[in-house]
């Protein structure tokens, strides 16, 4: 690219620096797409439960009722570790932001005094 452009062929390096950002961008999304399957893995029940501290019968009952994503292949039950985790997340209590009637402990002379007013 010649530093020195001129004002008559400046269209033609603007149209040529957004072709080149855009191949830029197609690689960046597609590096992006690439680690984040390589950062997730597939593991099996027994891993699953270990992850969840559960028992597998815990596991497949979850299963059984759909509230965590699984995957099945040839009559065995995957999981992405990843999935699994979000899904997790997602059901956070209490939610942000939000106290509701969770007491609130306050320092009353030496001792911690729990305030059990509900607060709305």
């Amino acid at each position: 690219m010649n530093t020195a452009a001129s004002h008559d062929n400046l269209p033609q390096e603007v149209r040529l620096l957004r072709q080149k950002l855009e191949v830029i961008d197609a690689k960046l999304d597609t590096i992006t797409f690439q680690n984040q399957h390589l950062n997730d893995s597939l593991i099996g029940v027994d891993d699953a439960a270990k992850l969840l501290g559960i028992t597998r019968g815990a596991i497949y009952s979850k299963v059984y009722r759909h509230l965590i994503p699984y995957y099945k292949s040839g009559g065995k039950l995957y999981f992405s570790k990843q999935e699994i985790l979000q899904e997790i997340f997602s059901h956070r209590y209490p939610k942000n932001g939000s106290h509701g009637s969770v007491p609130q402990p306050s320092m009353n002379g030496s001792k911690a005094v729990f305030d059990t007013r509900i607060k709305i």
